[in-house]
């Protein structure tokens, strides 16, 4: 049964709400993430979905399936890809390639922070180490297309297949102190980035979930 286990509050005292969809103690522990920015709801409405979906609908994963519909709660207010601090927090993990400027070819420059410095940052750190996971879907918006870090090349590309978006191997431009960094290649956790396309309303953002629903579900499904 689908149930929240655990709820933090960002430094504006706004929720970070997760969930979990769990099979047993001895099962292998699976992540899903979204809203890391405030201003990509894409990723947020489809775990929302997806929570919806588990509350009335009973599946035979093999893992403990760990949801967390919105990192950044204070950006997604202000709609700010930073969070309220002004910190971009795809940007503030500690890497070895951590750098104090986040460039974006989107947005104008933005602060990193300090590695790690923000309590969102720490409790996703915090997640993926107490709660040893295995394997990570990250929702994004808005390039379109399916990345990957760490060794998740075969699942990207059954991801790939599975919702139609393509599939690349780098973005084109540099992501450093990125979750995907510090998960993925420095921890070698398979780490699937999905980035949607842009829904400018509750239809097309609906759209976007039904695209991507059954590669979500494989994601969770597949041993």
């Amino acid at each position: 049964m689908l149930k929240k286990i655990n709820t933090w509050q960002d430094a504006f005292d706004n929720d970070i709400d997760l969930w979990c969809y769990p099979k047993d103690k001895s099962a292998d522990n699976i992540l899903l993430v979204a809203r890391f920015h405030g201003d990509e709801p894409e990723g947020e409405f489809c775990l929302r979905q997806m929570l919806e979906e588990l509350q009335n609908v009973k599946i035979s994963s093999p893992y403990n399936i760990y949801i967390l519909p919105c990192l950044n709660p204070s950006g997604s207010k202000l709609k700010t890809r930073a969070n309220g601090r002004g910190i971009d927090l795809n940007r503030n993990y500690p890497t070895e390639n951590f750098a104090a400027i986040s460039v974006n070819p989107h947005t104008k420059e933005m602060s990193s922070g300090e590695p790690g410095s923000e309590i969102e940052t720490q409790i996703m750190m915090k997640i993926v180490q107490d709660y040893d996971i295995k394997r990570i879907l990250s929702i994004h918006s808005d390039l379109y297309l399916i990345d990957y870090d760490g060794p998740a090349e075969i699942l990207a590309k059954r991801f790939s297949d599975l919702c139609g978006y393509r599939l690349v191997d780098n973005i084109g431009y540099q992501t450093n102190g990125s979750f995907g960094t510090w998960a993925g290649v420095e921890r070698k956790i398979p780490l699937i980035t999905v980035e949607t396309w842009h829904g400018e309303s509750e239809q097309e953002m609906m759209k976007i979930w039904h695209e991507l629903k059954p590669a979500i579900f494989d994601f969770c499904l597949l041993k």
